[in-house]
């Protein structure tokens, strides 16, 4: 396709070829350099984002830790096993107490008074769950974003290589147009050499692109463990997202997983701290049994209690340590909502900053630089103008297509930094 860099004034305006590329062809692109196999399948931003969540091995970790989480929920529901005992008394001695014939036998059955104790164990356990569930929301929401980062920039390679080829080709047709001024004396040789060097670099630029672009795309279908599999990713760079307001953002800011993580660690706290308190407090165990008395022949009951006696306080500095954690968690939370409130104005700033430039890039830099190459065209094909001033003119324009192209990478970007710090979706 020879439509979106510098062309003849008999072409097709360039600002509306770059344009036309970028909205028609829907930004389909190969992830696979196969031809043999059947066209590849068609994958949108939110498809991408969905194959990695369920593929990639570090949610599959996290999945993983949910079932350990689970194994120590159940096991923490478990108390002491309650004892049965058997003593001998007044057997094998000597003179009455000789033999078994005054022996008496007792059986017990002791258990502690523990439910307290292992509900709080159970909350703790249920607790420290909760927050490996928020860690998995960030792990997700950071996938996520790393999807959309990478399916962004291989979009945009994917134009930069229309550009340079574009570029290339045009180079290559003002080495054919300065070899026949040459001959017809019209021209020097030095111009036909620098146009040649000039057509070898946009050679290069285009190899270039071509390499990263193949890495890129292999990054990108790695993340869902297939990168050697044909895929088309399908999207439009021109869909340019709007730039939420910051009243908005700020209060969505608040529901950052990152932020709940705190929370949840608080919680934590908590019930670690409540665990302690039941755990300083005296377990009873409760005895009761059958005693056999074998010189009468008769049996009695027998029952009794144990109180564990020391200061009821014993964790009071495990108790203290906890609360200082909590401080110190609402502290990192506090810092953590500044810092992030800090960033977020900061990218909606860039944003604001980044649509500037692709309507001024776009309506006044393209337009003008397109005319003064239309106007450079006639005065170099009438002699009045050099090669050197010719080229500068043209890379004026590419360079000026090339900005715009960063200025919409740069803008989604920073739409998806700004997702990712506010927890929103990211397949939009």
């Amino acid at each position: 396709m020879r439509d979106i860099s510098c062309t003849r004034n008999t072409k097709k305006p360039i600002a509306n070829r770059f344009y036309a590329v970028l909205i028609g062809a829907g930004l389909s692109i190969s992830v696979s350099a196969s031809e043999t196999v059947p066209p590849p399948q068609l994958i949108n931003l939110s498809d991408a984002i969905t194959l990695t969540l369920n593929h990639h091995p570090d949610l599959k970790a996290m999945l993983a830790k949910e079932r350990v989480w689970q194994g120590r929920i159940q096991q923490a529901g478990v108390g002491e096993r309650p004892q049965i005992g058997l003593m001998v008394e007044d057997a094998l001695g000597t003179g009455e107490h000789s033999g078994l014939g005054n022996m008496q036998s007792t059986l017990t059955f002791s258990w502690l008074l523990q439910r307290e104790q292992i509900n709080s164990r159970v909350e703790v356990s249920k607790t420290e769950a909760e927050n490996m569930a928020v860690e998995q929301q960030i792990k997700a929401l950071d996938l996520s974003a790393l999807v959309a980062k990478r399916f962004i920039n291989v979009l945009v390679m994917q134009e930069r290589l229309k550009l340079n080829k574009l570029a290339m080709s045009q180079a290559e047709d003002v080495v054919q147009a300065i070899s026949k001024r040459l001959s017809a004396g019209k021209s020097s040789g030095i111009e036909v050499q620098l146009a040649k060097a000039e057509f070898i670099r946009q050679k290069l630029a285009v190899e270039d692109v071509e390499h990263e672009l193949k890495a890129s795309q292999y990054q990108l279908a790695s993340l869902w463990g297939k990168p050697a599999t044909g895929y088309q990713l399908e999207g439009n760079l021109l869909n340019i997202p709007a730039i939420p307001s910051v009243d908005s953002q700020l209060a969505t800011l608040k529901h950052n997983p990152r932020l709940l993580q705190f929370a949840s660690a608080q919680r934590v706290a908590q019930s670690q701290m409540e665990l302690a308190r039941m755990e300083a407090k005296p377990q009873w165990q409760f005895t009761t049994g059958i005693r056999r008395y074998e010189a009468t022949d008769d049996f009695g009951l027998m029952a009794g209690i144990s109180i564990p006696l020391g200061d009821s306080n014993r964790n009071a500095g495990t108790i203290a340590a906890l609360q200082a954690q909590q401080e110190v968690l609402a502290s990192e939370q506090a810092a953590l909502m500044q810092t992030m409130d800090a960033q977020l104005y900061v990218l909606l700033q860039e944003m604001a900053h980044s649509q500037h430039v692709i309507s001024t890039v776009r309506h006044e830099i393209v337009p003008t630089l397109e005319k003064a190459l239309n106007e450079a065209e006639r005065a170099f094909e009438r002699g009045q103008l050099s090669y050197t001033q010719y080229s500068d003119v043209r890379r004026e324009l590419l360079d000026a297509q090339h900005q715009l192209l960063s200025a919409i990478e740069d803008l989604h970007l920073q739409h998806i930094e700004i997702q990712r710090l506010t927890g929103t979706s990211l397949s939009q």
